[in-house]
């Protein structure tokens, strides 16, 4: 996603790889500087990336629709969304893929799904 750090990995048949400066496949790499290469986004683009979260929320009436306007409120179109009521809790996970314009923005929308009071805990998903 536009924002999040990356860095490029030259590797051998296929040339330049971007990895988020957390991966793991890119740790060997950087112990040789002649294959890690400091990469930035484009500041000005215009794309819309697609973030996986994951949240727990009371298993109540209405909490599914209050999410959803957050998202919607914050500029946010929700491309996928499941629900998997968690076996004799009253607990619910819900996972959401939304369409955001960079970290900002995710972030921007997860603060306010933590707003809502039945909202217990609010991860991104990676990988």
């Amino acid at each position: 996603m536009s924002g999040n750090p990356i860095i490029g990995a030259i590797s051998k048949g296929q040339g330049m790889v971007i990895h988020s400066h957390d991966c793991s496949v890119v740790t060997k790499a950087r112990h040789d500087p002649d294959r890690v290469l400091d990469v930035a986004w484009d500041p000005d683009t215009r794309k819309l990336f697609e973030v996986s979260i994951k949240l727990v929320a009371a298993n109540q009436r209405g909490v599914l629709a209050k999410v959803a306007a957050e998202i919607a409120e914050a500029g946010s179109n929700i491309q996928n969304v499941a629900v998997d009521p968690e076996d004799g809790s009253s607990y619910t996970n819900m996972f959401f893929t939304l369409q955001v314009s960079n970290r900002l923005h995710l972030a921007r929308i997860m603060r306010a799904i933590r707003r809502i009071p039945e909202v217990v805990r609010i991860t991104r998903v990676t990988g």
